[in-house]
C-alpha cells in the first residue's frame, strides 16, 4: 500500500533544474494547470480561479462568497463586519493566489499576475474596511508590494504592444496608491513601502528615457526594455527565473 502512493517515479519523469522548472498543461477534464517542479516535488496549481481549484461555498473563490456577503449586507442597510475566522479564510486564499502570481511572474505570464494581485488586493481592501482584528495587519502590510507587483505586470502587457506611454501612466499611478495608503504599524510595511516606490522608481525612469530617445533609436523596444525591467525584478531573487527568452515566449 506504501509503495502505492510513492511518487519518486514523478519526480524522476520530470528532474528539477531551476532554470526550467515550470511547464503548462490540460488536464484530463479540459482545465488549464501549471505544474511547478520543486526540489523535493511538483506543485500543481489551476490557471482559472482558487489555484487548488476548490469551490468554497459553492463560489468560485472565498473573495466571491464575501462579496456577496458585502452585497447582501448592503440590501439590509448594514455593514459587513468580519469575524478572525472570516479574516482567516481570506488570508490562507490570499497566500494561494500569492504561490500561483510569483510562479506566473517568474515565467512572465503578466496578464494573469495583473488578474491574481487584483485579487488580492481586494482582500486587502475588504480586511481594511470590514475587519477589526489587528490581526489583519499580516496581510495589509504586503500592500505595497502587491500593488508594486500589479503595476509591473500591467507596465509588461503594455510594454509588450510598444506602449510605452500608456506603461508609464500605470507606474506613476502605483506609485501614487503606494503613497496614499492607510500607514499600518510594522516593520515590514514600511521596508515594502519604501522599497516598492524605490523599484516603481526606478522602472519609471527607464520606461521615460528610453522615450525620449529618436525613433531610429527605438528599434528593437521591446526585447531592450524587457531585458532591463527583467533586471529590475531580479532584485527579488527571480534571476534564474526571469530569463528574457521565456518572458517573450510568454508575452507571444
Amino acid at each position: 500500500m506504501n509503495g502505492e502512493k510513492d511518487i519518486s517515479k514523478f519526480l524522476k519523469d520530470w528532474k528539477y533544474d531551476d532554470q526550467n522548472n515550470v511547464r503548462f498543461l490540460t488536464a484530463v477534464d479540459g482545465r488549464q494547470i501549471m505544474q511547478v517542479r520543486r526540489p523535493l516535488g511538483i506543485e500543481q496549481y489551476d490557471l482559472d480561479g482558487r489555484p487548488d481549484g476548490l469551490h468554497p461555498e459553492g463560489e468560485d473563490t472565498v473573495l466571491d462568497f464575501y462579496r456577496g456577503k458585502e452585497r447582501e449586507a448592503g440590501e439590509r442597510g448594514d455593514e459587513l463586519v468580519l469575524s478572525d475566522e472570516d479574516m482567516y479564510r481570506l488570508q490562507q486564499e490570499g497566500v494561494l493566489f500569492y504561490y500561483r502570481y510569483l510562479a506566473l511572474f517568474q515565467v512572465g505570464a503578466y496578464d494573469r499576475v495583473a488578474r491574481d494581485t487584483e485579487h488580492n488586493l481586494d482582500i486587502g481592501r475588504m480586511l481594511e474596511e470590514y475587519c477589526r482584528s489587528e490581526s489583519r495587519n499580516e496581510m495589509l502590510q504586503y500592500r505595497p508590494y502587491i500593488l508594486r507587483m500589479n503595476a509591473i505586470s500591467r507596465a509588461m502587457v503594455l510594454l509588450a504592444e510598444d506602449n510605452s506611454h500608456l506603461a508609464a501612466q500605470v507606474i506613476e499611478q502605483g506609485k501614487e496608491t503606494i503613497e496614499s495608503l492607510t500607514p499600518v504599524p510594522t516593520a515590514i510595511f514600511e521596508f515594502e513601502r519604501v522599497r516598492s516606490l524605490q523599484h516603481l522608481s526606478h522602472v519609471l525612469s527607464r520606461i521615460r528615457s528610453h522615450e525620449r530617445r529618436p525613433p531610429p533609436e527605438r528599434r528593437g523596444f521591446r526585447e531592450r526594455l524587457t531585458d532591463e525591467l527583467s533586471r529590475a525584478v531580479e532584485r527579488e531573487d527571480y534571476e534564474q527565473a526571469a530569463r528574457l527568452r521565456d518572458r517573450i515566449q510568454r508575452l507571444d
